[in-house]
């Protein structure tokens, strides 16, 4: 082989060598990490990262009681759906319940604390969820105990679970954690307040939003960071959405709900005055509409432009959040026991009247059916019988 052919066949594998990195990059660039959530009709609490309530299935044309059943204790939480139609709730009798699309029993694991916050599945079938004995529990999908995590304040907040398997969790402390997916701290970031009672929520950058008693909106990143914060005109219970153009909502006890821009280090856009509590977290239709309820009763649907379109009066407190269908269908409960199906306008499509109060939020499922928690310990699947 000649010195020239060398030097060519050198060439020629340098030059293939940059083309492999460079499709390398390409292709891990186009190809982001797969979503550590669960691929599942509605996997956490308002159904995704953003909490926008928005669910993938139609909601049932009519409110039949399809069946229910008694979990031995209130449910304050949401249910969620996941794979295999599997539906699961937590109940404040400590029990984490896995029921078949019937309302049978799969199983139940006893967590020792009351429960308040609405679990989350990983992709991997694990179930997250927290307790008021100051625990974050990793469950796997046949029920047994994987990991428990010592938070050391009640856990009320609802956890998220990042592209990376990161699983986030507010506590009765003030503290946001940061729990890898093996059970061991990631990391910990304190907001200024005693108790954070909200629900994170996380874009798509993977910067966690998080709402506190001390008032504040925290944009933190996720390697424990604070970005920024916005400060409202009190205490925030609700946990924040996020739209798909990056807009952040999120309401105050004293009764206003924010538009902030979450790509502006949380530039006030605008904010409507509702003048009652809020507890209910924002959900996001496709086209924009804000919808929030509010302790005066009332849920509100706002436009984009922070302008009321309507409001619908169910005569008692609304601290349950909105899930919405594909057809544009807005479900809620209200503390007077019924629940309302509302079409886009704000006109009645149908209300079932319940036994107790309802605190969380309804979901929409498989098969045109709303599961729906009550204070009479029931678990309620609402739709055409």
């Amino acid at each position: 082989m000649t010195l020239f052919s060398r030097q060519s066949n050198y060439c020629v594998l340098k030059l293939f060598s940059f083309l492999l990195l460079v499709l390398t990059i390409f292709f891990v660039n186009v190809n982001p990490a797969r979503s550590q959530i669960a691929d599942s009709p509605y996997p956490m609490y308002l159904h995704d990262l953003k909490h926008t309530g928005r669910s993938g299935q139609m909601a049932p044309q009519v409110g039949d009681i399809k069946w229910s059943i008694s979990t031995g204790g209130e449910i304050w939480s949401s249910p969620i759906v996941g794979t295999n139609n599997t539906i699961f709730v937590s109940s404040t009798d400590g029990n984490l319940f896995a029921l078949n699309s019937d309302g049978t029993v799969r199983w139940s694991y006893q967590t020792g604390g009351e429960l308040f916050s609405t679990p989350a599945i990983g992709a991997d079938g694990t179930v997250y969820v927290g307790d008021a004995k100051k625990k974050l529990f990793a469950i796997s999908s046949s029920g047994k105990i994987k990991w428990t995590y010592y938070v050391g304040s009640d856990v009320h907040s609802s956890p998220a679970i990042a592209e990376d398997g990161t699983v986030y969790v507010g506590a009765w402390n003030g503290s946001l954690y940061a729990i890898n997916g093996n059970g061991t701290l990631k990391w910990m970031y304190r907001t200024g307040a005693n108790i954070l009672s909200s629900s994170p929520a996380i874009g798509d950058d993977g910067t966690v939003y998080i709402g506190s008693w001390d008032g504040r909106l925290y944009a933190i990143s996720p390697k424990g960071k604070i970005l920024w914060s916005y400060l409202a005109d009190s205490k925030i219970d609700t946990s924040p959405s996020l739209s798909d153009n990056g807009t952040l909502y999120f309401g105050s006890n004293k009764g206003t709900l924010y538009a902030i821009d979450s790509q502006d280090k949380g530039k006030l856009q605008w904010k409507y005055i509702i003048g009652s509590r809020i507890h209910s977290t924002p959900a996001v239709a496709k086209e924009g509409t804000v919808y929030v309820g509010a302790k005066d009763g009332k849920l509100y649907a706002i436009n984009s432009d922070g302008k009321l379109a309507w409001t619908y009066d169910t005569g008692d407190i609304i601290t349950s959040s909105a899930s919405i269908s594909t057809d544009g269908t807005i479900v809620i409960g209200s503390w007077n026991g019924n629940l309302y199906a509302l079409n886009s306008n704000g006109s009645v499509k149908w209300e079932r009247a319940l036994k107790s109060s309802i605190i969380g939020s309804p979901i929409i499922g498989l098969e045109d059916t709303v599961y729906v928690g009550c204070t009479d310990w029931k678990l309620y699947a609402i739709g055409k019988k």
